[in-house]
């Protein structure tokens, strides 16, 4: 379309305007006048509505007598409609001056001016002038509405973009995400990001995404150039200003920075518009830089050759440019905002870890065990979330689930830290100490018993009795005797101490060394007291009710100490339900809340799993030995899944998968 500006100097392929006039209409001195303004006269029969040309701005010229032949009053202004809705057709009145019949064409929209007989050049001139200006008016209106619109449309995915920025969490999908975008908003067919780095105590700028043609959503380079004005990106990064260029391969030598074409003549491409622009921090500082390539009709179109490229590809302007520089505000803000939710995490893991050695510290026997189960778990829903078939092809965990289990399962035995010392190391039924305290005991009964023997020989051998005589035998025999049953009591209660044996087994032993004494001055004490006695009879383990209530209470105290994090700022904030939840069993024999089937969420079922593995098979335990792998999920699958502990589906995953493979086991 000729603009405005264009009619006024005379320019254009064709007049810019047509005027149309009734066959046989005089126009006096004016045809020379309006070609000379460009302006083309053509004579045509009324009604002028099949004169009209698609897409040329048409001035209709018509007497009020001609008009009124077309009927009343309502089809004269109908016949005027017609005309103004021919591509926004104009219409110029000729009538007699001071007509009263035709005053109500004053109020006409369609009509823009009114003539008299004869007709005057200059006059005929002015109106086509004037309605040169209606045209380019309207024009303008309608390019600040769409304007309007696209602004609005544009403000609209720029604030999608934004929140679409913001919520991104993975660096490398942020980072394609970023290219992606600028190039959707500008048309481009390439795009590229770099980010400037510091390696070494030396800047330098790091080419970390590429992407070409509209269906290559890019990947990691992480490719590493000089910072330098020798390059596109590196002046913009260097000197934070944009650069626009229609043609790469004529960039002057006015300018520090060069093309390089190897990219080009590798891949048979052909770089021409470019548009290059810092991102920024909230200090403002240039973090990295955004540079686009080949401007195209519409994003979707595929470039096909270099000669294709050279035929459609257009240089970007003022409008993309700062399309662009909105979209590397928003970029260099997410990627900061990414880069302390890093850091932050960071700092994360590293207080995580410090609690798990905090933990280990304090029981060196399961040194490990948290790093296992936490490997274990995540393990196990990552491979459920390859499984497409089957009952568990509905259950997914996200990249956020994953690291909120690993949380969990790194932390689930916290609440050690809250359980007495010398629990952990427990490797016998009796505290530590207290069965030396009962040797003594036994050796003082023995030696009780040798003076009793002693004592009463001597008595003898004070009467007169020989030494051969049949009664210091007899108490020689008695006394060795007693020894031997005191020697064989003592092996009883040394045997009844060991985890592994069950207390029924040794019940009648004990019963029998309840029965037995020692002597202190007077008194006569129990070689074993009530709480010994408890003790030894404990059915499994080497720990009492008691203690094994404190052990069992590291579970509620890891989710008290949990619970104080303020997970629900963060992705993660079902860890210390998680980690409470590791002991319960499916059938409600658990603790410490006896939750039951669908109370106990997966997340919890996959850790359970992990964690009585690794407690089978891991290293020798104060109580108990390591098991062998295959007898490990012999117990796993007889004892816990087919009596109802655990989830048979899960472990079958955990078996069928080796899933166990992610840790090595001893």
């Amino acid at each position: 379309m000729i603009t405005t500006t264009e009619v006024a100097a005379g320019r254009g392929t064709e007049p810019a305007i047509l005027l149309v006039y009734p066959r046989g209409l005089d126009l006096g001195d004016a045809p020379p006048l309006l070609e000379a303004a460009g302006v083309e006269c053509r004579a045509a029969d009324v009604p002028f509505s099949a004169t009209a040309e698609p897409g040329r701005r048409t001035v209709y010229l018509i007497d009020y007598d001609r008009l009124r032949a077309v009927g009343n009053r309502d089809a004269m202004e109908r016949a005027l409609a017609v005309l103004g809705q021919v591509d926004g057709g104009l219409t110029i009145l000729i009538g007699q001056r001071n007509d009263a019949r035709a005053a109500w064409l004053a109020s006409e929209p369609n009509v823009i001016a009114w003539l008299t007989y004869p007709i005057e050049g200059a006059a005929l001139l002015t109106a086509a002038r004037t309605a040169t200006q209606i045209f380019g008016l309207r024009d303008q209106l309608i390019a600040m509405a769409g304007a309007e619109e696209r602004s609005g449309a544009e403000a609209e995915e720029l604030l999608s973009i934004g929140l679409a920025l913001s919520s991104e969490r993975d660096i490398s999908a942020l980072q394609r995400l970023i290219v992606r975008k600028a190039r959707e908003l500008t048309n481009a067919d390439s795009g590229s990001l770099f980010l400037i780095e510091e390696i070494e105590g030396e800047k330098k700028l790091r080419f970390a995404v590429a992407q070409t043609g509209p269906a290559d959503e890019g990947k990691y380079l992480g490719a590493v150039l000089p910072l330098s004005r020798a390059s596109i990106a590196g002046y913009v990064a260097v000197t934070g200003d944009i650069v626009r260029i229609p043609d790469a391969y004529l960039i002057g030598e006015e300018h520090e920075y060069r093309f390089n074409p190897s990219f080009d003549k590798a891949n048979n491409y052909r770089t021409k518009s470019v548009l290059c622009v810092p991102m920024r921090n909230h200090k403002h500082e240039v973090v990295g830089v955004i540079q686009l390539l080949d401007r195209k009709p519409s994003f979707d179109l595929v470039l096909k050759s270099p000669e294709h490229t050279d035929q459609v590809v257009d240089e970007f302007d003022d409008h993309d440019q700062r399309v662009l520089m909105s979209l590397a505000s928003q970029a260099g803000v997410a990627l900061e905002n990414n880069a302390l939710i890093e850091s932050i995490q960071a700092l994360f893991e590293q207080f995580v870890r410090a609690s798990v050695k905090a933990i280990e510290a304090r029981d060196v026997s399961t040194q490990g065990h948290s790093e296992r189960v936490s490997k274990l778990t995540v393990a196990q829903a990552e491979t459920i979330n390859t499984i497409e078939t089957g009952d568990l092809t509905t259950l997914k965990f996200n990249a956020d689930q994953l690291r909120e289990m690993r949380y969990a399962a790194l932390l689930h035995d916290f609440g050690k830290v809250a359980v007495p010392e010398y629990i952990f190391g427990k490797s016998k039924k009796l505290p530590d100490g207290r069965l030396d305290t009962i040797r003594l005991r036994f050796l003082l009964a023995i030696e009780q018993i040798e003076s009793a023997g002693a004592q009463e020989k001597f008595g003898l051998f004070k009467s007169g009795v020989p030494g051969d005589d049949p009664r210091i035998r007899e108490i020689e025999e008695r006394t060795e005797k007693a020894k031997g049953e005191l020697s064989e009591l003592l092996a009883n209660v040394e045997q009844a101490n060991e985890p592994a044996v069950v207390a029924a087994t040794v019940g009648d032993a004990l019963a029998v060394v309840m029965e037995r004494h020692y002597r202190v001055g007077e008194s006569a004490l129990p070689l074993l007291d009530a709480d010994e006695y408890e003790y030894l009879k404990i059915p499994r383990g080497s720990l009492s009710n008691d203690e094994r209530d404190k052990m069992q209470q590291h579970v509620t105290q890891s989710f008290r100490f949990l619970a104080e994090i303020p997970w629900t700022t963060t992705p993660w904030q079902n860890v210390a339900e998680i980690a409470y939840g590791h002991h319960e069993h499916l059938d409600g024999t658990g603790y410490p809340r006896k939750l039951k089937g669908e109370e106990i969420v997966p997340q919890v079922r996959l850790m359970t799993i992990a964690d009585v593995f690794d407690a089978l098979t891991a290293s020798d335990r104060p109580y108990k030995r390591a098991i062998p792998l295959e007898k490990a999920l012999d117990i796993l699958t007889k004892e816990f899944a087919e009596r109802g502990k655990i989830d048979p589906l899960l472990l079958d995953v955990f078996i069928q998968k080796r899933v166990y493979d992610a840790i090595t086991i001893a």
